[in-house]
């Protein structure tokens, strides 16, 4: 595969190579065009190794920011170089914005903005950063995804008719939401992610799934039965309010010290007062005090 100059888009410079347009493609984007070349013929894959990324066609455009004096920024070309490699659907975008304008308001290098809507910025570089970016692109799928708020109203509505409760823990949540929406787009249904999906050939119509597996689209048919039975249907979606209760009743108890902490910050420091000080006066000072003690929060906090 090799680079191929195309007509200025906008009226601004641009080079294709294969998913990714270059925008212009001079100086970090110049520098870094055989990383990309690399990268989009199969190389080695270590950004988006062992992330699970959405690939799917809600997910169709990623646009990335750079700039020649960014140190991570060639880590960020490396990322989205191997999301476009690993992703039928996906387009990348790549704006250096040392000769452009960004296309989105950035206020750090790299900024990413997924289907025009969503945005993250920076790139991580500590051993989480598998997990700081896969949560990152399953936001912005969810976030972006346009038939995410009908899905939401439709469990809303289930949820309200049976006298049940959303999953109280917001990241699991998330997660099982998210399998729904792909669900959606591979298959055409949200079917439930803890059940089995009975494919009947490996060229099977949607239709034909569909007939094999109606019972598990979300909400399934099972899902009022194992409320009843343990508090909560098999993939953690809907609880009794006997359940999520409990659950929060434990978790008061579990973090009954930060809690404490919590309320005594929250008369210790308002922002009331911090505006009072800027006009009166040691504004700086209150806040220094005010981060100093969050930072303290922080530690007592539980991991999700």
């Amino acid at each position: 595969m090799s680079g191929e100059a195309n007509k200025p888009e906008n009226k601004l410079e641009t080079e294709t190579i294969g998913k990714i347009v270059l925008i212009p493609p001079k100086g970090i984007l110049e520098k870094h065009r055989d990383t990309i070349l690399k990268k989009l013929n199969g190389g080695d894959r270590k950004w988006v190794k062992d992330i699970e990324i959405p690939c799917t066609q809600s997910f169709s455009l990623l646009e990335l920011v750079v700039d020649d004096s960014c140190e991570v920024c060639p880590m960020a070309i490396e990322f989205v170089s191997e999301l476009a490699a690993s992703c039928g659907y996906v387009t990348v975008k790549i704006y250096n914005i040392s000769y452009v304008d960004s296309p989105f308001p950035v206020r750090v290098t790299p900024s990413f903005r997924v289907n025009s809507g969503y945005v993250f910025e920076g790139m991580p570089v500590s051993e989480a950063y598998r997990c700081v970016l896969e949560d990152q692109l399953r936001e912005a799928f969810i976030a972006t995804h346009p038939l995410a708020e009908k899905l939401l109203e439709s469990l809303r509505s289930f949820a309200k008719l049976n006298n049940l409760m959303r999953c109280p823990h917001t990241p699991s949540f998330k997660k099982i939401f998210y399998r729904l929406l792909k669900n959606i787009d591979v298959y055409g249904y949200p079917y439930c992610p803890c059940r089995p999906l009975k494919i009947p050939k490996p060229d099977a119509s949607r239709e034909e799934i569909y007939e094999l597996n109606k019972d598990s689209v979300c909400p399934c048919t099972y899902a009022l039965t194992d409320v009843k039975l343990r508090g909560y249907c098999t993939c953690g979606l809907f609880w009794s309010k006997e359940a999520v209760d409990k659950y929060i009743s434990g978790r008061e108890q579990s973090y009954a010290y930060a809690l404490k902490k919590i309320g005594e910050l929250s008369k210790l420091f308002t922002f009331e007062e911090l505006a009072t000080r800027i006009l009166t006066g040691e504004s700086r000072k209150y806040l220094e005090a005010w981060i100093k003690a969050l930072e303290e929060l922080y530690t007592l906090l539980p991991e999700d």
